[in-house]
């Protein structure tokens, strides 16, 4: 796979450094190829794509009121007739299936799973945790929203199937009762389940007593065998390295029962916790009275990683809440996780969370911010960062927020399909306020179909979304786009408002590509607005500040905006442009800031985060050597003189000369 990728067509730029080792540094592969969790496990096969009988398509709509608007690509299949099927032709075999459908409020169905022919499982299909009505329900989160919509119409199922589809294989799911509708399925190979590391202790019980085992093995490697535990309570980890690994997240399965607020889910308050290989599920089914899957803090040396969470209020929220130790979270990595169908935010870092990394996760139909960043409580967020992920179907706010703070950052994403914002930018919550320092950062991000006419309180968004209020501050300071493209936007593509406040300083776009505005147009104006809509660009508010642009372009408008751009409303904001933007590779190149050195004939790599894994290849595409960095430097093996390429996490690439 890696000389594959050695292989792609690649564009460098030299930079002569005074040391003994001349640096090419490149990017691989086309960008946005590796946007998104591009390197994620599942293949995704849509219903729409599939071969129907007794099935009807519900084409494309960009109405709320309509079912398939929540949808992927706002398309799904309704199977509400008898024997009514959709069939696939598997390109990969595989034998872990999961299913994203709906049906009506109150009600189930049932399909079956059939691998060539043969009936393989039956899958029971629930309302239970979907159907949410967020202007009703009484949450206090939820004051001021009039926006009367149901939201989550989907959930999703998961099983794994006795034996592999095989390459080429027909995967066939048929309606046997119930009004189902169906989105999309995705199959991947499970790994083998994983066994007990050398070390560590294992657990025997069914989920009671296992608090009581953490608390006995603090400081040890806990390993939970395959199985469902059920608990009924918060799990808490109090002891310093403790870890908590599982079999993987397709068999290690903890279900928290504990139906009150904040006494469910994993909770860390002390350096080291690791989770692992876990698939977490609750019994919840609403924000209210529930609780986050993984709370608390996390230090330097922490890794959560294969982590699986449904159904909960959050999937992760960082932050410490009981003031025993730790203030704040610093340093850890969270990676190839998945958060979804959670009422609240997939990931939020919050209170002082700092260096942390987020990183190939997949966020899908959550409530809240699939990723964010907020400077809650008097303790500053600084230099976090989020990468390599996919965000779709969030139903509430955005796919990526930064609420204040200091030069927090996000690329690589792919964000699609949100009913809301794509990325989102303001100073509406209590906290810290944006410093006036550093530099906050959105670099190489694909958005589609996002932003909208008619929000939770009936008001419009962009799919880039930036807000001026005068809760935390009065300013929004120091904010880079670079390299984004925005595709299809429902509404207007960047949305710059001043609600309250002074305005924005020091925001920067360059290389800003929009491509279809005003997609849901005329639909979803519930206050029968007559606004213009479908802008590439809007201002509202007549903030005040600075902003340079360079290199945005705009092309199929729609909507009914009577142009690409309108700063009518800019205010005082000194909106000035630019030219010779960087070219894409030529700005992602510059940012790196991993250092380089030659140690006697070894290659030391320094500025890492001490979890990163690094491969070294000659110039053939061969790999030499792999290491796992444990600190924020290693050092290679000694090598004889020639062509180097590092790679880093398989997602960034460095081309070198070596002349011992």
């Amino acid at each position: 796979m890696e000389k594959t990728d050695l292989n792609f067509h690649i564009k460098m730029k030299y930079k002569l450094i005074p040391s003994l080792l001349l640096f090419l540094f490149l990017s691989i592969v086309n960008l946005n190829a590796q946007r998104g969790y591009y390197n994620a496990t599942y293949k995704r096969y849509e219903a729409d794509q599939a071969t129907l009988a007794n099935a009807v398509v519900l084409s494309k709509s960009y109405k709320q009121t309509d079912l398939q608007n929540e949808a992927s690509g706002q398309v799904c299949v309704t199977m509400s007739a008898a024997n009514a099927s959709a069939e696939w032709t598997v390109t990969e075999a595989a034998d872990g299936l999961v299913v994203r459908y709906s049906v009506p409020d109150s009600q189930s169905g049932t399909m079956g799973v059939y691998n060539n022919g043969s009936k393989v499982a039956t899958l029971n299909l629930t309302s239970n945790w979907s159907w949410e009505y967020l202007a009703t329900n009484g949450n206090p989160n939820n004051v001021g929203v009039v926006n009367t919509n149901p939201k989550m119409r989907f959930d999703e199922v998961r099983v794994k199937l006795a034996t592999k589809i095989p390459t080429g294989g027909k995967l066939k799911l048929i309606r046997e009762s119930g009004n189902i509708s169906l989105d999309f399925v995705e199959l991947e190979t499970v790994a083998t389940a994983k066994t007990a590391p050398a070390g560590a202790v294992t657990y025997s019980g069914d989920g009671s007593t296992l608090q009581t085992f953490i608390d006995g093995n603090g400081g040890k490697t806990i390993f939970l065998p395959a199985g469902v535990y059920n608990v009924n309570r918060k799990l808490w980890f109090g002891v310093n390295n403790t870890k908590l690994i599982g079999a993987g997240m397709w068999y290690t399965q903890i279900n928290f029962t504990y139906t009150t607020a904040n006494e469910g889910g994993l909770y860390a308050d002390a350096s080291g916790i690791c989770f692992s290989d876990l698939y977490l599920t609750t019994v919840r089914n609403s924000r209210t009275d529930s609780y986050k899957a993984i709370n608390g803090v996390f230090t330097t040396g922490t890794v959560i990683e294969n982590i699986w969470a449904e159904h909960f209020v959050a999937g992760a929220w960082i932050a410490q809440y009981y003031y025993s130790g730790i203030t704040n979270a610093d340093g850890f990595v969270m990676k190839y996780c998945r958060f979804r169908n959670n009422y609240a935010d997939g990931v939020n870092l919050c209170k002082g969370t700092c260096n942390a990394v987020v990183e190939h996760c997949s966020f899908r139909n959550n409530g809240d911010d699939d990723m964010a960043v907020w400077s809650a409580d008097g303790l500053e967020c600084q230099n976090n960062t989020f990468r390599y992920n996919t965000s779709e179907n969030c139903w509430r706010a955005a796919g990526c927020a930064i609420y204040g703070g200091l030069s927090n950052k996000a690329h690589n994403l792919l964000i699609r399909d949100n009913l809301e914002v794509g990325l989102r930018v303001n100073n509406s919550f209590p906290g810290i306020a944006f410093n006036t320092g550093g530099l906050h950062q959105f670099t190489d991000i694909t958005i589609e179909n996002c932003g909208t006419m008619n929000d939770l309180f009936n008001t419009p968004v962009g799919a880039i979304d930036l807000v001026c209020n005068n809760v935390a501050g009065t300013r929004i300071n120091n904010v880079k786009f670079v390299n984004i493209d925005i595709v299809n936007s429902k509404n207007d593509a960047v949305y710059i408002r001043k609600h309250a406040g002074d305005g924005f300083y020091n925001l920067v776009f360059e290389n800003i590509r929009v491509n279809g505005t005003g997609k849901e147009y005329p639909n979803n104006n519930t206050t029968n607005s007559t606004t213009k809509r479908g802008y590439g660009l809007l201002f509202a508010g007549n903030p005040a500040g600075n902003a340079t642009y360079c290199g945005m372009s705009y092309t199929n408008r729609g909507g009914d905006a009577l142009s690409d751009t309108n700063t009518t409303a800019k205010g005082s904001l000194a909106w000035t442009a630019l030219t010779g933007c960087l070219t894409t590779n030529e700005e992602n190149i510059f940012k790196r800031n991993y250092t380089f050195t030659d140690v006697n004939g070894s290659i030391c790599i320094g500025n890492l985060l001490g979890s990163e894994k690094i491969k070294i290849y000659n110039i053939t595409g061969q790999n030499i050597q792999t290491i796992l960095a444990q600190r924020e430097k290693v050092v290679s093996k000694q090598v004889p003189s020639g062509i180097y390429i590092v790679r880093i996490n398989e997602s960034e690439s460095f081309k070198m000369l070596l002349n011992n």
